[in-house]
């Protein structure tokens, strides 16, 4: 009895210990994001007199300024931080979507459909996440130029668009856990492939599909490297931003900087806040009537 007692006071203490350091570390990513915020809303005089202090008035004009006082020049034009954030979303959506498709349907076929070389495809698709990026960036880029897809919104969207990666093996593994009787019974009811896979398998792997759909937007909003190296005349806000902070550095428009950077984070967190749940719970699916 006595020893009961005791296991149930050290796991009182553990569970107290556990979420101590979690709450510390919560606090770790909160805290940068507050005082950005914090700091975006000052002058830059009070800023620069004291970068821990509250403001003294909510100074929502900074957030107008990065508008109309900061823009990136382009061989296409002049860009604001509306317009990159109209590109980063144009962007985000079509290559979510595309890469989510197409990963999807590759993932399908190959989990459900046996055929010569179907193993092969999928010792493939997991060597190529082996292989570092760097190893294949000058190859590629200079594919994309002899294509005549570079700096085109085309050529990134077939960058993004690639069926094997994380999103596959996911999908591969989703598909793999639904019962193939649905399928079955619609095949018995006349349906056909493309009709078992539209209306009966996408369904049941809707759960997984909408939180790498997050997941994956997310990474594409973020990204960098790839729209600044194919795709230099339409800034996205990644891009643009780079460009952004370094004139508002130069300018000593420190509270400009941070506002333009919440603009950017702002929508992720959004996202993120709303699909948690979604993304916690239901990367992994199988087949539930």
């Amino acid at each position: 009895m006595r020893r009961k007692l005791l296991d149930k006071k050290s796991l009182v203490i553990l569970r107290y210990v556990v979420f101590i350091i979690f709450a510390i570390y919560a606090f770790t990513l909160i805290f940068p994001f507050a005082w950005m915020f914090i700091n975006s809303l000052k002058t830059n005089q009070e800023f620069f007199t004291n970068i821990w202090a509250l403001p003294k008035k909510l100074n929502f004009g900074n957030y107008v300024r990065v508008v109309t006082d900061f823009s990136v020049t382009r061989p296409t034009g002049t860009f604001n931080i509306i317009h990159m954030f109209l590109i980063s979303i144009f962007v985000t959506i079509v290559g979510t979507v595309l890469n989510l498709f197409i990963s999807a349907s590759a993932a399908y076929v190959i989990a459900k459909y046996k055929f010569p070389g179907s193993t092969f495809i999928y010792s493939l698709a997991v060597f190529v996440l082996i292989v570092p990026v760097v190893g294949t960036l000058p190859s590629q880029y200079l594919l994309m130029q002899r294509l005549g897809l570079y700096n085109t919104f085309l050529g990134l969207f077939v960058l993004y668009s690639g069926g094997f990666g994380f999103n596959f093996l996911l999908l591969y593994g989703a598909f793999k856990n639904i019962s193939w009787t649905y399928a079955e019974a619609a095949f018995m009811d006349g349906a056909g492939d493309f009709t078992v896979f539209f209306k009966v398998m996408l369904p049941l792997a809707k759960p997984t599909i909408t939180a790498l759909s997050v997941i994956h937007a997310i990474g594409v909003w973020n990204d960098y490297v790839t729209p600044s190296i194919y795709l230099k005349n339409y800034p996205t806000l990644a891009v643009g931003l780079r460009h952004l902070t370094a004139t508002m550095l130069a300018r000593g428009a420190y509270a400009e900087m941070f506002a333009s950077m919440i603009v950017a984070v702002l929508p992720i967190i959004i996202v993120f806040v709303i699909f948690q749940k979604t993304i916690m719970e239901n990367t992994i699916v199988g087949g539930l009537k």
